[in-house]
């Protein structure tokens, strides 16, 4: 389908995987934090974070639908980004 993945019939927009055998796939942004608006970013570490929460699967010893950080996988050195 044009190079495009999908996972339960929904459209993958990123993907990482974990070195700890997690797997996310996201299917949509559900919300955009920014430090600098009303929603103030997320706070990751202790601080305010400019980020990006998607709505998707993650698969790992259990298969569940929810929503992850995206600034949160990427600060985490085990985890890569497969597109």
């Amino acid at each position: 389908m044009n190079g495009k993945k999908f996972v339960c019939g929904n459209e993958i927009i990123a993907a990482w995987k974990s070195e700890t055998g997690w797997h996310f796939f996201a299917t949509e942004v559900s919300e955009i934090r920014r430090v600098e608006d009303e929603t103030g970013g997320s706070i990751i570490n202790g601080k305010p974070e400019n980020d990006i929460i998607y709505y998707g699967l993650v698969l790992g010893p259990t298969e569940e639908w929810g929503c992850f950080s995206g600034r949160e996988l990427e600060m985490d050195q085990r985890v890569e980004k497969i597109f």
